[in-house]
């Protein structure tokens, strides 16, 4: 049996088996053949969740061969592309085809499948979750059928675009996407007062604007964001430039103006912290902004953590953090090797106020109760999950406390 790991080094299990199918035609039946033996199935993505969300002791799909675009219609701007695909693989074969995938986070390395899974996102409040973009899925079901959902059945969509893999084994994907595009750097250090000072005019006047804020003159030390003072911010800025201006990348770090899929990634593909993520009201972003600085410099003045605070819009996912609200995300790490777990369970009841929600590949405290008063369609979801999962094969230990 081989063990898997995650990125974070802090999941780590031996599934009974481990199966790497070198098509869609071997997915299918592989998957069946586990379902009609009843065994635990899961699929381990790019390992970037630091969640129990993969663990199973039964058998462990990875679809990393199940990658590329299968199908682009440039008159409605939507592309059909394999489960496995990582999303950095997606930006020079769309852009192609004249198209781009209107906004991403941080981080390419994930599979696509596992992005929109556990909610993945970017920046930007005229922007939602990559989730948000899904227009159709390709899944196999609990039952072993390959079932299509798109726009015509919303019910399964809606369900299926947040699903932590609980309705199937995805195959393909269908996202809406936009005209190719690029942006343009302008990456600054603020104090934190001067940030606060121009918080609207930021939010307003930029494409995608965040920002992480340091409690000590280490925190940037984290995320290698180089050398930012205590009490000031490393602001990202992005602007989008006119596809007809002429493409010649310019620039260095913090500066650069290129393709927008080059320009998103921030460099971090190893983790040297284990990160938590929760999403509130965006009308409630800056009181809990200031309720996180407060805590972190009173309560926790060893935690070096940054304060990561980015902007989304609201859609209409079941699972989704930004379901009916436009939300801010606030984001703080533990250094590996360090207890951190006080610290963040702190961090979770100073946000529990703000009705919370997680990024569900990032570390949490819900339970049961908890899902069920912050997410009004979780009794929608679940009926969705039953159907497509009668007899709970795509459950995990994890998983079960919380929709079992």
């Amino acid at each position: 049996m081989n063990q898997w790991s995650n990125w974070g080094g802090n999941q780590t299990f031996q599934p009974t088996r481990t199966v790497t199918p070198a098509d869609e035609a071997e997915a299918v039946s592989q998957i069946r053949a586990a379902i009609g033996q009843k065994r635990s199935v899961r699929v381990a993505g790019s390992g970037h969740s630091f969640t129990p969300i993969v663990r199973t002791d039964g058998v462990l799909f990875d679809f990393s061969k199940l990658s590329g675009v299968v199908s682009v219609d440039q008159a409605s701007r939507r592309a059909e592309v394999l489960a496995g695909s990582k999303i950095a693989a997606l930006g020079s074969p769309l852009w192609d085809e004249g198209l781009s995938i209107a906004n991403q986070g941080d981080v390419d390395v994930q599979s696509i499948s596992g992005a929109i899974a556990t909610g993945t996102k970017g920046s930007g409040r005229a922007f939602g979750s990559m989730s948000s973009m899904v227009t159709g899925l390709r899944i196999v079901n609990g039952r072993g059928e390959v079932v299509d959902i798109d726009q015509s059945d919303p019910e399964k969509l809606r369900a299926a675009q947040v699903s932590l893999g609980l309705l199937g084994l995805v195959l393909r994907v269908g996202l809406q996407l936009v005209p190719a595009y690029r942006l343009r750097e302008e990456n600054i250090i603020l104090p934190m007062a001067e940030v606060l000072r121009q918080w609207d005019f930021l939010l307003s006047e930029y494409r995608h604007f965040s920002f992480w804020w340091m409690p000590t003159d280490r925190s940037s030390h984290m995320y290698k964001l180089g050398e930012v003072p205590a009490d000031h911010c490393f602001v990202k800025l992005l602007r989008e430039i006119p596809a007809d201006d002429p493409e010649v990348p310019v620039g260095e770090m913090n500066r650069r103006t290129d393709r927008a899929y080059r320009i998103y990634p921030d460099g971090t593909t190893d983790a040297e912290f284990h990160e938590l993520e929760y999403m509130v009201g965006a009308e409630d972003a800056r009181a809990v902004v200031e309720r996180m600085r407060d805590l972190m410099w009173k309560r926790f003045p060893d935690e070096i953590s940054p304060l990561q605070v980015r902007w989304q819009k609201a859609d209409d996912a079941f699972l989704s953090a930004q379901s009916g609200r436009d939300t801010t995300s606030i984001s703080v790490s533990g250094e590996i090797g360090r207890d951190y777990f006080p610290f963040l369970r702190a961090v979770d009841e100073a946000l529990q106020p703000f009705s919370a929600r997680p990024h569900w590949g990032k570390l949490h405290f819900l339970d049961r109760n908890r899902i069920e008063s912050i997410y009004p369609d979780f009794e929608r979801f679940q009926k969705v999950r039953k159907e497509m999962d009668p007899d709970d094969l795509f459950l995990n230990p994890h998983l079960s406390d919380l929709f079992g």
